[in-house]
């Protein structure tokens, strides 16, 4: 009879283990909440670090995309590689946690679609050195960066997200 109540008890610990790490699976993955912003896009308040962090990233995507561009210009598809190479998910690095809590999940699916195309367009460049079908590479990545640019804007939170 000892041993059912000990049993019962590594049950309700076990149970009660398994809530708490689903719990922080979904703050972690699950992302935040966002408001409706003037504009209608999905407003994602910040930490200015965190923000700052997006947006350097975005910048980093834009200058790839304008070396990109300029080297299929010139049929140069090893520069193309190394341009989209350097966005790619590597380049993700280590995300902080108060950044992967504040990012809605669809926020955070897009731009690691986005670094994954990167590194596609750049193998595609290497093993293919089809200069057309890499132009339509940068176009689906352009449009993921279209979709998102329309959906979210970024903000400060209210309380300077310290």
């Amino acid at each position: 009879m000892g041993s059912g109540r000990a049993c019962g008890l590594c049950w309700a610990l076990l149970v009660l283990l398994l809530l708490l790490v689903a719990t922080a699976a979904y703050r972690l993955m699950g992302g935040a909440q966002t408001e409706v912003a003037s504009d209608a896009r999905a407003e994602i308040a910040l930490s200015v670090t965190d923000r700052d962090l997006v947006l350097a990233e975005m910048r980093a995507f834009l200058a790839s995309v304008q070396g990109i561009t300029s080297a299929i210009a010139d049929d140069d598809l090893v520069t193309v590689a190394g341009q989209a190479r350097a966005v790619g998910l590597a380049a993700m690095g280590q995300v902080p946690m108060s950044l992967m809590q504040a990012l809605p999940m669809e926020f955070k699916t897009m731009g690691r679609a986005t670094h994954a195309g990167f590194d596609q367009l750049a193998l595609d460049a290497e093993q293919l050195g089809d200069r057309d079908h890499t132009l339509r590479q940068m176009g689906e990545i352009l449009s993921t960066c279209v979709a998102c640019h329309a959906t979210y804007r970024l903000t400060v939170a209210k309380d300077g997200g310290s």
